[in-house]
């Protein structure tokens, strides 16, 4: 509760209790010097000259604007429940800054406790004896006095704004400090720093949900306070906090900091856009193949997962439809996955690699192996050659200590002690991190490999996070028109111009959108069997007396982008 007993019985009479109340907040002592050392040397000295008990409350850094503080609660319900004279204040402005919680809140609990209030600085033991119109005079002072207060810490959190300088806790990943002229920094903090990094790392790469990113990061050592890994939230924040780009924003304006940046601002902005490009409910669970990918034509909102259960037990199925449907849209028109798959099928094949650029490709692979090795050969190196130096100095330490030859205090030893453990099981985690990350990064350059091999086959057998990574590589855009039922694919330049090249050798280039694709249709509903005929006639659509509904699938030409001469001369 914050309270010292100061029970000296220096007569035989036992002495009346009194409570002493001390607070200051960390504006008030930059400015005034009013610590609370001072305060309470002063109260316990008007106490011993009037013969008191005390107990004494102190508020450390809370401001008086409110009762939102827990000594003073506690002080509240201790004079309940005891037999207290009075409550002794340095000042009356201690107790609070607002009349309206002085006379409302405070002065109605004293008086029922059958108290009352002394100040020093004001001079009165008794305040139910003093002037009421004096007590306004001295309260309205205070509320003043915080007004002033709040409007100076606003000029100077806004100046240092301006000039680039965060203020508050510093955020996760950063430690508050000061620079040569003892202004408040943040800097990177080295212990998880690099876990900012990655988290907007696997999050640009579009694979990875919130929920997701923070269990992944959770292994490799990235928790909460309580050793669970961040939620979703927590995560969301970190992506959007542009503090951690190097940049201070207040009042909706954007100044650099004065701070070292732990990403890229690229990154940053890129992360941004993938945020800004949603524009709908994120969605929720389980994560679906085309979420984020697909997009509404009409509204421009994202097209969402969902899962449904069939009729009569018949199985699960995952449709897509968009996630502002309720606001914009007349009727929810839903999309097949299956469906989707196919149409993605189709586009697959609409491109292909040929064996010179195959080796090509094959050839870059090779290369960034072989320079991944060397980065990792040499980054595993120097983190095992640091955690060696560490465990040598830890071992060293120790025998020192036990030959008695230590030239520290065994308080600064015990301090230094669990400082290098830290750095040691840090250091560790980078490298079970390096390792596993290497790994990641393997498996990524095999489906590429795979992926330049056999294309269509690829996709229609793997798994959501490599299909997710697919449409992010070839795809630059996916729009879904659900009058005409027609899904609209805008390929990559690089993967245009593989298309042209294809559609060149089959004599079929064209700049017109219907010519140039070569329209296919999915049927987005089970066909049923047809027992009039034995031969299926495929070029024409028969109507059972039930109404089609097909998927258009188009691919929109991308021939600026296709065109760049670094496209051409290096697809």
């Amino acid at each position: 509760m914050g309270k010292e007993y100061y029970m000296k019985k220096l007569h035989k009479k036992i002495r009346e209790l009194i409570v002493i109340y001390l607070r200051v907040s960390s504006a008030e002592q930059a400015n005034n010097g009013l610590s609370l050392g001072t305060q309470k040397d002063e109260c316990i000295k008007w106490a011993e000259k009037h013969d008191y008990d005390t107990v004494i409350f102190e508020e450390k850094g809370k401001s008086g604007a409110n009762m939102n503080r827990p000594e003073l609660k506690a002080m509240l319900n201790f004079i309940k429940q005891s037999k207290v004279k009075c409550i002794l204040v340095w000042k009356l402005d201690r107790l609070t800054r607002s009349q309206r919680d002085f006379y409302g809140s405070i002065i109605p609990k004293i008086e029922k406790a059958n108290c009352t209030i002394a100040s020093i600085y004001e001079n009165f033991e008794d305040v139910f004896t003093m002037d009421e119109l004096l007590l306004s005079v001295w309260l309205g002072q205070a509320e003043k006095e915080l007004k002033n207060i709040k409007s100076r810490t606003s000029v100077v959190i806004k100046n240092r704004k301006e000039h680039g300088y965060f203020h508050g806790k510093a955020p996760v990943g950063y430690l508050n400090t000061r620079d040569e002229n003892r202004h408040g920094i943040i800097i990177p903090n080295p212990q998880n720093s690099h876990y900012i990094k990655r988290i907007f790392e696997l999050y640009a790469t579009g694979t990875f949900s919130m929920d997701r990113l923070g269990k992944e990061v959770a292994k490799y050592g990235f928790v909460s306070s309580k050793n669970l890994p961040y939620p979703k939230k927590r995560i969301e924040d970190i992506l959007k906090n542009p503090v951690y780009a190097g940049k201070i924003v207040y009042n909706g304006n954007t100044v650099l900091g004065k701070h070292e940046p732990i990403i890229s601002e690229e990154l940053f902005y890129r992360v941004q856009l993938m945020f800004n490009s949603a524009k709908k409910k994120k969605p929720r669970g389980e994560t679906y193949v085309y979420s984020n990918y697909i997009k509404c034509s009409k509204c421009g909102y994202a097209m969402i997962g969902t899962t449904k259960h069939g009729a009569h037990n018949s199985g699960t199925y995952i449709y897509y439809h968009c996630s502002n449907y309720s606001k914009f849209h007349k009727n929810e028109k839903n999309i097949n996955e299956k469906d989707l798959d196919k149409a993605m099928q189709e586009v697959l094949n609409s491109f292909q690699i040929t064996d010179l650029e195959l080796q090509k490709v094959k050839k870059q692979i090779y290369t960034t192996i072989d320079e991944l090795k060397t980065y990792e050969n040499k980054s595993l190196e120097e983190l095992k050659k640091q955690y060696k130096t560490i465990s040598n100095t830890i071992s060293n330490g120790l025998k020192q200590k036990l030959a008695g030859e230590l030239t520290v205090s065994e308080t600064t030893f015990k301090e230094l002690m669990i400082q290098w453990e830290k750095e040691k099981d840090e250091l560790n985690h980078q490298i079970q991190y390096l390792t596993e990350n290497s790994k990641d990064r393997i498996a990524r350059i095999n489906v590429l490999t795979d992926f330049a091999n056999r294309i269509p086959e690829l996709y229609m057998k793997a798994n959501l996070d490599e299909k997710r990574l697919i449409l992010s590589t070839i795809t630059e855009e996916i729009l879904y028109d659900e009058e005409t039922n027609t899904l609209k694919i805008k390929l990559k330049p690089i993967f245009e111009q593989l298309r042209q090249r294809k559609m060149q050798t089959e004599n079929q280039i064209s700049t017109d959108e219907k010519n140039l694709t070569g329209t296919s249709i999915i049927s987005l509903h089970k066909e049923f069997e047809e027992h009039t005929s034995p031969q299926k006639d495929f070029n024409k659509i028969i109507d059972f007396g039930t109404r089609k509904k097909l998927l258009n699938t188009k691919i929109e030409p991308n021939l600026d982008g296709s065109l760049k001469n670094n496209v051409l001369n290096g697809t």
